[in-house]
């Protein structure tokens, strides 16, 4: 396409302001996003048949039950698996390159993926034990591999 239209792809790619997408929470993610904000993680767990589940959503994922409750991780967890990104998805993530993308499996019983801090991302691999942290992006707190424990 941009062969058809050059003047198109430069203006798209030469953007002068880049926004970085970020989580939209929803009824279901909000008190997950909310947590972030105070620097806890937390998950939900199904008070019928025990199962912890992320992502949040409105009914267990085993038994249908609405009877979730939240609760919180001690942010410990052994990384999956990893990726380390070099080339941008989009122009919000140029400055990053290259940057780490790692499956957790927490002890809780739950997974997550999220960044790896600076800090960690030439030391990471699999089977490694990371703690979770925290970092600001554009005013929200998003979930980052902090340190290998």
């Amino acid at each position: 396409m941009a062969a058809f239209f050059p003047h198109i792809a430069r203006w798209f790619w030469e953007a002068k302001t880049v926004i970085i997408p970020l989580p939209k929470p929803d009824a279901q993610t909000q008190p997950f996003w909310d947590a972030c904000q105070e620097g806890r993680l937390i998950c939900q767990r199904c008070t019928e048949c025990h199962v912890v589940q992320f992502t949040p959503r409105a009914r267990c994922m085993r038994c249908h039950s609405e009877r979730l409750s939240w609760e919180a991780s001690a942010r410990q967890g052994t990384v999956m698996s990893f990726t380390r990104v070099h080339r941008a998805p989009n122009p919000a993530f140029k400055q990053k390159t290259p940057y780490v993308i790692a499956m957790l499996d927490m002890d809780e019983g739950f997974r997550l993926m999220t960044n790896a801090s600076v800090a960690v991302q030439d030391s990471i691999g699999v089977g490694e034990r990371v703690s979770v942290g925290f970092e600001q992006v554009e005013g929200m707190m998003l979930p980052i591999v902090q340190e290998l424990t």
